[in-house]
């Protein structure tokens, strides 16, 4: 799926979202320089397992401090590491820095785990819209039903503490 592939499924859904295009970004302090904010500023990060046969895609606060460590244990899965830039073009169909929960449309395996931030939930936040070159305002509740209707597990839990996932 493309860029524009994206905004016209979500205009055939209905779904609400306003873009602001700026120069490509590949980091979260480069966007915090382009980027107006409008929703919860995210970060977005492409991991496996260390098996190399489970990937998630993980989406949380910018100020949130992420525990690869702790988050295996939330997760229940092995050991994890960024995924290779080869990975996340093979599973996703997305470059390096333009990681983005709306790449699991372009998962036709239907096995990356898309992971929130719980303090996501019910929240207006930003997502690369599947290239680096745009930052998306998008409302939770309005495309939570397109992730779990695309057949990816989606996964809320609380990425600062030690408690378990709650499966959508």
């Amino acid at each position: 799926m493309t860029e524009e592939e994206l905004y016209a499924l979500l205009d055939a859904r209905g779904i609400a979202y306003e873009v602001f295009h700026h120069q490509a970004v590949k980091t979260v302090a480069e966007a915090d320089a382009l980027v107006p904010r409008i929703a919860i500023p995210t970060k977005n990060l492409f991991l496996r397992d260390d098996k190399k046969r489970h990937f998630f895609v993980v989406v949380a606060n910018t100020a949130t401090e992420i525990d690869l460590k702790h988050l295996h244990r939330q997760l229940g899965s092995r050991r994890l590491s960024f995924a290779s830039p080869e990975q996340l073009m093979e599973r996703l169909g997305l470059v390096q820095g333009s990681v983005t929960p709306f790449g699991i449309l372009n998962d036709d395996s239907r096995e990356v785990t898309l992971v929130f931030d719980e303090g996501l939930a019910h929240q207006r936040f930003d997502a690369h819209p599947m290239v680096n070159t745009a930052t998306m305002f998008v409302e939770m509740d309005d495309v939570l039903p397109l992730f779990e209707e695309h057949g990816n597990q989606v996964v809320f839990c609380d990425l600062t503490c030690q408690t378990g996932p709650e499966a959508r």
